[in-house]
């Protein structure tokens, strides 16, 4: 794995590890019951961050690559210079500059709330639902039938919970945050949507 995706799959690893035990214990609050930790499901939530923090770090740079927040812009000084020897103006200077393009980070928003949405809500119920397949699923069939289900049963509600926090979240990262501290930023907003993903897998 290139280093620049170590530093934050690792960073993204532990805050998913501390999100699921917190899960844990708060569902354990509100059934009333002695907090025993169930390691299978912090060992697969750590499984499946080790596995969709690079994707995902390799499509915020694909976005900011193709559509980047900011972009060069050229603005004639106030100022025009003083005429040539041959009696003509020369033509004003160029200061240039970078602007906010509102297009590209339009673009990017929607192509992360869909496209991004999408992936990354389709890889997180098949992973979980192959993780926490029946014991007797043996089979390929069995386990493929574990998976349908949990993406029929999850999918739209997960997209629909979704849209009350990642647009802001997507929305501030591409505007102030450097590419590479977004996956971070998502990773610690991602603690209090992880404990919701570990309530929601069980």
């Amino acid at each position: 794995m290139p280093a620049n995706l170590v530093s934050p799959t690792v960073q993204s690893t532990a805050l998913s590890i501390f999100s699921n035990l917190l899960a844990q214990i708060i569902s354990s609050y509100k059934n009333d019951t002695p907090i025993s930790f169930n390691l299978a499901a912090v060992f697969n939530f750590a499984v499946y961050t080790i596995i969709s923090t690079p994707p995902n770090i390799l499509w915020q740079s694909f976005l900011e690559d193709v559509f980047p927040t900011n972009v060069p812009a050229a603005h004639p000084t106030p100022a025009s210079k003083p005429a040539s020897a041959n009696g003509k103006e020369k033509p004003a200077s160029q200061k240039t500059g970078t602007r906010t393009s509102k297009t590209n980070v339009i673009m990017k928003f929607l192509l992360d709330m869909t496209l991004g949405a999408v992936l990354n809500n389709l890889m997180f119920l098949v992973f979980m639902g192959y993780a926490n397949a029946p014991a007797t699923a043996t089979s390929a069939q069995a386990s493929w039938a574990a998976v349908q289900h949990e993406v029929k049963e999850k999918f739209w509600v997960l997209m629909k919970d979704g849209l009350k926090l990642w647009p802001f979240v997507s929305l501030v990262s591409f505007l102030f945050v450097p590419v590479e501290r977004r996956v971070l930023l998502g990773s610690l907003v991602g603690v209090g949507w992880n404990i919701y993903l570990s309530l929601l897998a069980g």
